[in-house]
């Protein structure tokens, strides 16, 4: 019975066909998925390795090598890896970065989240290793895993959302996921930046008037999803923790902000 799954599998990498790599794949016994990782990875990085466009060097693949052939090795990689391995696979990109791990691993999407996280908090800047991260914050939108509270989870969730990069186009994000509204982005007061993440940082590449402290937390405290009172208190733990004179200014102008409306 492994065969056939096995022989759809090499079809569906060979066709670049997502989708059917994944039902291949869930249909071959786990330790039938681990015993073909080793192929399955030089697949993937001969895949890798090669341009959009380019034909393969021995029938690896049908016709030119398409967007489709990428996402397919990505998925028998990651379903013939454990869960430890299956976290650390980069880069993973979207759609596959949402999908892959809930179709492949839907019982530990948590562990993909603290991984990625992590992964951000150790290097902002790793832009070839951080694409496609901000799916947790879908399934937790989805109520598939809690909403993330890592310190890293909170610090992507500020600086480097993709579809979220404007401050308007944040606001709209955070309101359409209700529950980074109510617990993940609560913890900017009590998550220190780091080089290349901060608020601080973000807010020096916006306009005025489309900035985290001029626009986005005072639209949250209007609209009523933060009070001025949650939003003050949070300042003076930040500023009593003790921060650069860069990050200072940047919660001293945030509490002008906050409390302009009522003056």
């Amino acid at each position: 019975m492994d065969e056939p799954a096995e022989a759809l599998l090499w079809a569906a990498l060979r066709e670049g066909r997502r989708d059917d790599a994944v039902r291949a794949l869930l249909a071959l016994p786990a330790d039938r998925r681990r015993r073909l990782r080793a192929p399955v990875r030089r697949h993937d990085r001969l895949v890798g390795s090669r341009a959009i466009g380019e034909r393969a060097p021995a029938g690896e693949w049908a016709g030119e090598l398409r967007a489709g052939h990428h996402s397919a090795a990505a998925a028998a990689v990651l379903g013939c890896s454990a869960v430890e391995q299956a976290v650390t696979y980069a880069p993973l990109i979207p759609p596959d970065s949402a999908d892959l791990p809930k179709a492949l691993f839907p019982g530990q999407l948590d562990a993909f989240a603290r991984e990625w996280f992590a992964r951000f908090r150790r290097n902002p800047k790793a832009w070839d290793r951080i694409g496609g991260l901000d799916a947790p914050f879908d399934w937790a939108h989805e109520g598939l895993i809690p909403a993330p509270v890592d310190d890293g989870a909170v610090l992507y969730l500020i600086t480097s959302v993709p579809r979220a990069q404007d401050g308007p186009d944040l606001l709209r994000y955070l309101e359409a996921r209700p529950c980074l509204v109510e617990v993940t982005l609560r913890r900017i007061f009590d998550v220190d930046g780091i080089r290349g993440a901060s608020l601080a940082q973000r807010d020096e590449r916006e306009r005025p008037g489309r900035r985290m402290a001029d626009f986005v937390i005072p639209e949250l405290v209007r609209r009523g999803h933060w009070t001025a009172e949650f939003v003050e208190d949070g300042i003076r733990r930040a500023l009593a923790r003790g921060q650069s004179p860069y990050l200072a200014r940047w919660f001293t102008r945030l509490a002008e902000h906050v409390a302009a409306p009522s003056r």
